[in-house]
């Protein structure tokens, strides 16, 4: 035991200040970061990477190192040896700080603004004015002689690096929680540092230690804390640290994503700025689904989308908007936890699926329902809830001879002439179509003889109001019968409605076929 008390001795006589071990190390020390301050301005200018607060975190361990070293060398310890202290106290308060708001910034998303700035060096900026205006009044250098010092001034300097380093250990953690495993390497290397300062405080705080002993091992942490932390910028940067944030993620998807439980309540969401431009309310914590949908669809006065049921058509200040709601099962290993409910904006693809829509099931010219959306009503309508069905034919007459004698332009203002006389007689149950160049096709389910009959005179009575100079009076023949039962062949129906047409359009030669469906 004697013998360790001796070697310890023997160790702290050689880190008396002005020694030659002590020269070296402090010596170390300030070429060290003189280097790498002067490689994160390189950094800065050539990789474009956040090492702005590295820059700042090298200053004061310069200015800590170069008083340390120029005291004994210049003889400052006599005579000045009392603000000598002061400037060495300063530094060494601020260094603490500066390596968290470096490792903020190599972490986080969150821009340091001067408020968090000024926010975080307000303690120790205090306890160094008041260490100075300690000075001015007594004369005396309250590091120095004991005391002086006002006790609770010594605890709340380390009250405050504990906190300081708490913050720093707290942003490495949350990257473990925020990032996937391949991007915590440079943050392992940030850990070292912190703890290096923390051990090195912690043995001179807590164990009783000689000024200069404790000095030189926040020497030593420094130079751990310098080097990992410059490491870590070449493992990886801070850009690509911060890019794989859950949080940074989530925040610039142009989705809304939302956590429901498997009871349907909401858990969780990306918290966007007033959702960004959507014109959606903020879900509630543990909301049933059910009712945030209902509170969209208010809020918006919002409908259903007719096409697809997970599709909601919400008014906005621009128009009407449409938003897909789509939904993921969050399961390991096969046993179910939640779902992920992923809602984004369609209102673009959604008109276009609405355009080549109108395009597949409307005719262009007339905006009457085509021979496409005619045969999927047929396939619908033929069930037995929808007997008798009532099948009417018309065809337009003359049409064929105003467009060889006008031109095509006129042939199709009569076809619109007359299929908006048509139109505005359907009852809204009813489905009309044009299924050919001149040939309208009418479905009404649950019809009788006193409809059809009402039909064909009303279309009448409108069409003798109309005059034309060329092509005069427009006129249909209609032809009709009944589906009476579900078990009956469609087709067949449909032939004998078009025979009818076909006696009562004078000048046809040949019975049209156009709305015989494909069996």
């Amino acid at each position: 035991m004697g013998e360790v008390n001796h070697a310890a001795q023997l160790i702290l006589e050689q880190l008396e200040e002005g020694s030659i071990v002590w020269v070296a190390l402090f010596g170390a020390l300030f070429f060290v970061t003189v280097f790498y301050l002067f490689r994160g301005i390189y950094i800065y200018s050539k990789r474009s990477v956040e090492s702005t607060n590295f820059v700042v975190f090298c200053v004061p361990i310069i200015v800590w190192a170069f008083l340390i070293e120029s005291g004994p060398l210049f003889g400052w310890n006599e005579g000045g040896g009392v603000w000598l202290r002061l400037g060495i106290s300063a530094a060494g308060q601020l260094i603490p700080v500066m390596l968290m708001l470096h490792i903020r910034s190599q972490v986080s998303y969150r821009p340091i603004t001067a408020g968090t700035r000024v926010g975080w060096l307000a303690v120790p900026i205090l306890l160094i004015a008041n260490e100075a205006l300690t000075i001015i009044d007594t004369g005396f250098d309250p590091g120095m002689i004991p005391g002086v010092r006002l006790p609770v001034l010594a605890l709340a300097a380390n009250a405050y690096f504990i906190i300081v380093i708490v913050q720093a250990y707290l942003l490495c953690f949350n990257v473990f929680y925020q990032m996937p495993k391949h991007m915590r390497r440079s943050t392992h290397q940030m850990l070292v540092a912190i703890t290096a300062m923390l051990v090195a405080r912690g043995i001179s705080v807590f164990f009783v230690v000689a000024g200069n002993t404790a000095d030189v091992l926040f020497a030593i942490a420094l130079i751990i804390a310098m080097h990992t932390l410059y490491t870590a910028f070449f493992i990886a940067n801070s850009s690509n640290v911060i890019v794989t944030s859950r949080d940074f993620v989530f925040s610039n998807l142009s989705t809304i994503v939302i956590t429901v439980s498997l009871k349907g309540n909401i858990l969780d969401w990306n918290h966007k700025d007033k959702n960004g431009c959507y014109p959606l309310p903020d879900p509630k914590y543990k909301e049933p689904y059910p009712l945030y949908r209902k509170r969209i669809l208010e809020m918006g006065n919002g409908t259903v989308s007719p096409h697809y049921e997970n599709i909601l058509n919400i008014k906005g200040e621009d128009g009407e908007n449409h938003f897909l709601f789509t939904w993921h099962d969050i399961s390991y290993f096969g046993r179910k936890f939640g779902y992920l409910v992923e809602i984004a904006e369609v209102t673009s693809v959604y008109s276009k699926l609405r355009y080549f829509e109108d395009i597949a099931y409307y005719d262009n010219l007339t905006s009457l329902n085509n021979r496409n959306a005619y045969i999927e009503y047929v396939k619908e309508v033929s069930v037995a809830e929808n007997m008798p069905l009532l099948i009417m034919i018309g065809d337009v007459n003359n049409l064929k001879k105003i467009n060889d004698t006008y031109g095509h332009l006129h042939g199709d203002k009569l076809l619109m002439t007359v299929t908006k006389a048509v139109k505005d007689n359907t009852q809204e149950r009813a489905f009309l179509a044009r299924i050919g160049g001149d040939e309208l096709v009418l479905l009404l389910p649950n019809a009788d003889e006193r409809d059809a009959v009402s039909f064909i005179a009303s279309v009448t009575e409108s069409l003798n109001a109309i005059k034309d100079p060329k092509s005069g009076t427009p006129s249909v023949s209609w032809g009709y019968s009944f589906m009476q039962d579900a078990s009956e062949n469609y087709n067949d129906v449909f032939r004998a409605a078009d025979a009818i047409m076909y006696e009562a359009k004078k000048r046809a030669r040949e019975i049209s076929i156009s709305g015989v469906v494909p069996q």
